[in-house]
């Protein structure tokens, strides 16, 4: 099992972002998703596990050893989306390069057949990759590299819908297959909501709350109403969070299958109904 424990963890970055006070606990096989309106939270956590920073107060563990024990070759440990670059002419070189010396990690051919449902094959130079393309071929080294704590960034953003539902699934299928924690983040919250296990909310340095999604059925989705009559009360029992209300209008975020709030919002007194995806900063709202 792969683990990492933040207790009351004060933190301050080589960049000069913090996380404050955070305690949390991140238990393999998941994908975790952080859901923060500032992007230093992130990279903020990201330099904390490869040790680039200063622990101001508060423990951090990775599989029940104290951080510093991992002080010269965090890289042990964790695999970083962020460090993992493309040296080599073609596809294959650039594996080879990428994994040579690596203690654990698959071999060049093993990791060239996570490539196929791609279709970037081994001969191709990394040149004449498109930039989708490069971020895929970043994303399956980083995964050959296997190791037990895998932080991916939002290396999904970059892709294309297709692509990012077929990298989701394997980073997903690999944190089972290898009882790996994966952390990621992305601007996209149906993204998060479709790969990750487990999302923890940040307000700046500070988390607020976090969201097991183990028995999610939909996507969230944020709802303005106009007009009057809409059952508020209901509306909560069925999974709405007031965003805001004013004259004739309400907004609310929902999460659940959208098919059940339907017959509420069929109300005479009703005028107009908007939905939309779920932005970042709805979701910060609601949780």
């Amino acid at each position: 099992m792969s683990s990492v424990v933040l207790s009351n963890l004060t933190f301050e970055a080589k960049s000069g972002d913090q996380l404050e006070e955070v305690s949390l606990g991140l238990m393999s096989p998941k994908m975790v998703a952080i859901c923060s309106d500032n992007a230093g939270t992130v990279l903020a956590l990201e330099q904390l596990l490869m040790d680039q920073g200063k622990i101001i107060e508060g423990s951090a563990q990775i599989n029940g050893e104290d951080i510093t024990k991992y002080k010269r070759h965090p890289e042990r440990v964790v695999a970083s989306f962020d460090q993992t670059v493309l040296k080599g002419k073609t596809v294959e070189k650039a594996i080879a390069r990428a994994l040579k010396h690596v203690k654990g990690a698959l071999d060049v051919t093993q990791t060239l057949q996570m490539l196929l449902p791609l279709g970037i094959k081994y001969d191709e130079k990394v040149a004449t990759l498109s930039a989708a393309q490069q971020q895929e071929l970043r994303i399956i080294i980083l995964l050959a590299l296997r190791r037990p704590v895998v932080f991916l960034s939002d290396g999904l953003d970059q892709l294309s819908e297709e692509s990012r539902q077929t990298i989701g699934n394997l980073v997903k299928d690999y944190a089972k297959k290898t009882n790996s924690v994966v952390i990621f983040t992305s601007s996209d919250v149906s993204t998060m909501m479709r790969f990750a296990d487990t999302i923890y909310y940040f307000s700046s340095d500070r988390l607020t709350s976090a969201r097991d999604l183990g028995m999610n059925d939909g996507v969230d989705c944020t709802v303005t109403v106009t007009g009057t009559g809409l059952p508020i009360d209901v509306a909560i029992k069925l999974g709405a969070h007031m965003l805001g209300e004013a004259q004739n209008q309400t907004r609310f975020l929902y999460t659940g299958n959208i098919q059940a709030l339907l017959p509420l919002l069929e109300q005479s007194t009703i005028t107009d109904v908007r939905i939309e995806d779920s932005s970042v900063e709805d979701e910060l709202m609601a949780y």
